[in-house]
């Protein structure tokens, strides 16, 4: 049987494996069977709403088991399911809603968050009640027929350089990337996967849940929380996990904490996928050496646009350098092509690449090219064995003294230095004469008399950025810890950080431990 949509999908495996896991959320087992009539209780329950087909429902929900019974629920109700960061206000939940047109809005529980959201017009349905209720049960034939150019679901685009704007995935989009990343990342029924990223974005989403399905081999969640490694670590070693994935600074994080994970054994991992942020070789060859793992990380690269993965590192080989160290992204996955254009942004064309953002013809039309290739808005390259190099974002180019600088470099050399938790690199226009010129931002952790080390620190770093890079930085801002804002992915916003500096409102709150001036 071919799969077609999503909903064939979860049907064809609570009818082949109905007893076996789909996932296990904090030691918490929820079968094929249990997560198939969960999703049917939940679309029942908005066809009584009177939720009509290809309408958008807002999911604000954590890595929870009811995320998955409202995701599918939407689905199979015949709507677009519309996942958001849980936490979101009120008025970002309205904002995205009025902009897909939504009026179904669900929720964890009942709170301050839904009487707001109500006031405005919304339905709000609050899953720790709403599940727990008697539902009538709707005959097979009461459920809409779900077509594979149907959209599944809307990605809202991080916004790491620009407003968000909704993706559009079809069944057919994400069925298509998934075989691509199956063949591509050589995943097999063999695997086990565990996983912290959050459910409500594409990796976790995607990736380390929608692919267990398709195999029937399921996945081990956690909460989306790195306050404790420990657990991550503590699963892997339990279930004997054989892959898992995250961003380069929750490996950077694992580093800073050594002593604390030696005592789990991780050496059951045949992939570490290291995605969603650039990757730095010392992360590659740090964890590695911690852990006791060999040829185990390997990069990857992907966007929304093109429902998720484009390529990955081969598994189970060496990471792949170029001259000045930095790290292969792999080969496209099959039937992926990548051109690279004349100024060196990376091009996309895939049969998995998505139709364009939802209500928004401007932006779409940017979107493509003539020949039907989507833009990135990645720089990078491609050697001369097809592998992919990223070399930064488009908008994100610092022009400092005539220098184009990837601000990548700047962090990468920043960020080993001793005292430093993490920092960002900014371009800002410092006016006609001077131009524009590297501003770095540092997060360090607060001490006492910061006036006494803050301008050793300050000097070091500089001397730093000279001895690699040949510039010295106009100003270095020492801000407070989780000062740089990052999308839910972990991506640094660079251009919100720039605008928070402008506009003066991280002065305003606080945040800028020096210089004082």
């Amino acid at each position: 049987m071919e799969i077609t949509t999503l909903i064939e999908m979860l049907e064809h495996r609570a009818d082949e494996s109905g007893n076996k896991t789909a996932f296990t959320f904090q030691g918490q087992p929820t079968s094929y069977s249990s997560l198939w009539q969960r999703v049917n209780e939940f679309a029942s329950i908005l066809l009584e709403q009177g939720m009509g087909r290809q309408e958008c429902v807002v999911i604000a929900l954590p890595n929870e088991a009811e995320f998955f019974f409202a995701f599918y629920g939407v689905q199979r109700a015949g709507g677009i399911a519309v996942p958001l960061f849980p936490d979101s206000s009120a008025e970002r939940i309205a904002s995205i809603a009025k902009s897909c047109e939504a009026r179904i809005v669900v929720l964890q529980e009942a709170s301050a968050k839904k009487d707001e959201l109500e006031s405005r017009g919304f339905v709000v349905l609050a899953t720790d009640s709403l599940l727990t209720r008697q539902k009538r049960a709707f005959a097979i034939h009461d459920f809409p027929q779900i077509q594979p150019d149907d959209i599944s679901f809307l990605q809202y685009t991080s916004g790491s350089t620009g407003d968000p704007k909704g993706v559009m995935l079809t069944h057919a989009n994400l069925l298509t990337n998934m075989r691509q990343m199956i063949a591509g990342m050589q995943i097999t029924h063999a695997d086990i996967f565990v996983s912290w990223l959050p459910v409500y974005h594409d990796m976790g989403l995607i990736l380390m849940t929608m692919v267990p399905f398709y195999l029937g081999i399921g996945t081990h969640l956690l909460p989306a929380d790195l306050r404790s490694i420990r657990d991550w670590f503590k699963t892997i070693h339990a279930s004997r996990g054989t892959f898992t994935a995250a961003p380069d600074f929750a490996y950077r994080l694992c580093l800073r904490h050594i002593d604390t994970l030696h005592e789990y054994d991780i050496t059951s991992l045949r992939v570490a996928l290291n995605a969603a942020e650039p990757v730095r070789a010392a992360t590659i060859t740090g964890f590695e050496s911690a852990f006791g793992l060999v040829n185990v990380m390997v990069a990857g690269y992907g966007l929304a646009e093109a429902t998720v993965g484009v390529s990955m590192q081969t598994p189970q080989r060496p990471a792949r350098l170029d001259a000045n160290g930095l790290v292969s992204v792999g080969r496209p996955f099959p039937d992926v092509a990548v051109r690279i254009a004349e100024d060196g942004e990376i091009l996309i064309r895939s049969a998995a690449n998505s139709g364009g953002y939802f209500n928004n013809e401007a932006a779409t039309k940017e979107l493509f090219t003539e020949d039907g290739f989507i833009h990135s808005g990645d720089l990078g390259y491609l050697d001369g064995d097809g592998c992919l190099y990223i070399v930064g974002r488009k908008k994100n180019i610092i022009k400092h003294a005539g220098e184009t600088i990837a601000p990548q470099e700047i962090e990468e050399t920043v960020d080993a230095l001793a005292g430093v938790r993490t920092c960002a690199a900014v371009g800002i226009d410092r006016g006609r004469a001077e131009g524009e010129q590297a501003y770095i931002f540092v997060e360090v952790r607060e001490r006492q008399d910061i006036s006494e080390w803050g301008y050793e620190l300050t000097l070091e770093i500089v001397n730093a950025i000279h001895d690699r890079l040949g510039l010295r930085p106009a100003r270095v801002v020492l801000v407070k810890p989780r000062t740089i804002p990052r999308t839910h992915n972990g991506k640094i916003q660079h251009v919100q950080l720039r605008e928070s500096y402008l506009n003066g409102s991280l002065r305003v709150q606080g945040r800028i431990l020096y210089p004082e001036y």
